[in-house]
């Protein structure tokens, strides 16, 4: 479950990768068979076996842990939030309708095909401009060149690192909501990165001295597999 982990919680991923590999003793870093769950400001020990918050993680026993930590934040905690929304889907579409179709098959019917086949005439005209930016703005003109010489596996990470998802809106960007936004903040060096508010479809833009310089920190950013570390 841990490649699931890496896309839902990065650091806590990069955390467990770590103790995979650490070359030291295990019971220096005081780690119990337990996690902390912060439910609005209160926050609670929950043991991942029976007397787990006694149990230290050693070298022998790390493996294990890891498991068990990603089972936890990938499948137990939103288990119950999981049960009510395949209840609730199951009221609107048959479940044996469902059942023929493998996960990557059934992800294509939801969002359709990912084939970085995006409309960039169809996103910039649908594209909203805030902070101060405008369809004259130079360094606006500079994206929009910049996007259109990516490949179809580029535009898609740009739109995954927006939106959250590389696929385009199956009716067109028309149809997003919130629009695909891209917002002007303070400029100060060329060594900023842009950023995104994936909630909001809000692309963090700041005004870049050269098209160059633009194009190369998009391409890091939305190459860097980050994603909420990243707004």
């Amino acid at each position: 479950m841990l490649p699931d982990l890496s896309t839902m919680d990065k650091t806590l991923y990069n955390n467990l990768m770590f103790l995979k590999t650490y070359d030291g003793d295990a019971k220096d870093l005081c780690l119990t068979f337990a996690v902390s769950k912060d439910d609005f400001g209160s926050n609670e020990e929950i043991s991942l076996i029976s007397g787990g918050e006694n149990i230290e993680v050693t070298n022998l026993n790390k493996h294990r842990y890891i498991e068990m930590v990603a089972k936890y934040y990938v499948c137990d905690r939103i288990k119950d939030q999981s049960e009510a929304f395949r209840r609730g889907l199951w009221d609107v579409i048959e479940k044996k309708w469902l059942q023929i179709f493998n996960e990557p098959e059934l992800q294509v019917v939801i969002s359709g095909p990912n084939d970085g086949s995006i409309d960039i005439e169809d996103m910039k005209a649908n594209t909203k401009l805030v902070g101060g930016y405008t369809v004259f703005d130079t360094n606006i003109n500079r994206f929009w060149r910049v996007v259109k010489s990516f490949n179809g596996k580029q535009r898609a990470q740009l739109l995954r690192f927006v939106t959250s998802c590389e696929s385009p809106p199956p009716l067109g960007f028309a149809s997003m909501n919130p629009p695909f936004t891209i917002q002007r903040i303070p400029f100060i060096n060329d060594d900023q990165l842009p950023t995104a508010s994936t909630c909001f479809n809000i692309l963090k833009l700041p005004a870049y001295t050269s098209e160059k310089i633009l194009r190369d920190r998009l391409l890091y950013s939305i190459q860097s597999c980050s994603g909420f570390e990243l707004t």
